[in-house]
């Protein structure tokens, strides 16, 4: 970077805008897929549906679902957590086994 006639700094040419490319990778973590790991429900949600986006545009893809049953919101699960979370829905002990066994007696 060069200081400029009034003491601010400068870009040197080619040097890369961090400030850009931090953003950019913010927003395509923002924009991966969503699973549902829940039990599937007939005529609301299926088991293994994908939603792709923002974690925002997936609860409004599920709404009726989640509208009807609530906890259904919680297992909606990011793309980066779905190896664990597909485990810890079949394994007593946490949140997920509960909310999955919740759903599926309600269902």
């Amino acid at each position: 970077m060069t200081t400029g006639a009034e003491g601010t700094q400068e870009p040197q040419a080619g040097a890369p805008d961090t400030a850009s490319t931090k953003t950019e990778k913010s927003d395509s973590k923002a924009d991966g897929f969503y699973c549902y790991i829940g039990p599937s429900i007939t005529g609301l949600i299926q088991r293994g549906t994908i939603y792709r986006g923002t974690r925002k545009k997936a609860m409004a893809a599920a709404a009726a679902a989640i509208e009807r049953y609530p906890l259904i919101k919680t297992l909606i699960v990011s793309g980066d957590k779905l190896p664990e979370a597909r485990l810890k829905v079949k394994k007593p002990g946490n949140a997920l086994y509960k909310n999955y066994q919740r759903v599926a007696g309600k269902a």
